[in-house]
C-alpha cells in the first residue's frame, strides 16, 4: 500500500487501458468479428513465499494486506528492447552480465522476431 507502488500500479492501468481502447477502435474500424483480448493480454507475474505469522493478525482490508495475507508478491522485470534492420527484434530482460548468464541467480525470460518476408517494404528507408 506505499504510495509509490499506488502510483505505479494506477499508471500501468490507465496505459492497459488506452492499449485495449486503441486496439478496439482497430477492430471496430476493420469491421471484423473479434475481441481485445484477442490480439493483447497481460500477464502479472508473481512469487509466493509463506506468510510470516503476524500478517494473520492485520485487520485492514486493503489489497495490500490481502497480498501479504496470501503470501503474493510482485515480481519486477527491468526489460529491454532492441530492433535490427526492421527484420529483427528481440525484449527481455537479461542483461550482459555473470548475474543474469550465470543460470543460478536471476530468471530472465525473452522473446525475439523477425520479419519473414525483408524484400517488403523496409519502414525505415522508405518511410
Amino acid at each position: 500500500s506505499a504510495p509509490h507502488i499506488q502510483e505505479i500500479l494506477f499508471w500501468q492501468a490507465k496505459t492497459m487501458a488506452m492499449m485495449y481502447r486503441k486496439i478496439a477502435k482497430a477492430i471496430k474500424k476493420a469491421d471484423i468479428n473479434a475481441h481485445p483480448c484477442d490480439y493483447l493480454n497481460f500477464f502479472c507475474l508473481g512469487k509466493r513465499e509463506t506468510p510470516p505469522d503476524a500478517m494473520q493478525l492485520l485487520s485492514e482490508n486493503t489489497p495490500a494486506t490481502k497480498m501479504a495475507r496470501n503470501g503474493r508478491g510482485m515480481i519486477y522485470v527491468h526489460s529491454k528492447a532492441m530492433v535490427v534492420d526492421d527484420i529483427y527484434a528481440i525484449v527481455g530482460s537479461a542483461n550482459i552480465n555473470q548475474r543474469s548468464m550465470d543460470g543460478r541467480r536471476d530468471t530472465e525470460v525473452a522473446i525475439g522476431c523477425w520479419e519473414v518476408q525483408p524484400e517488403s517494404e523496409n519502414l525505415v528507408t522508405d518511410g
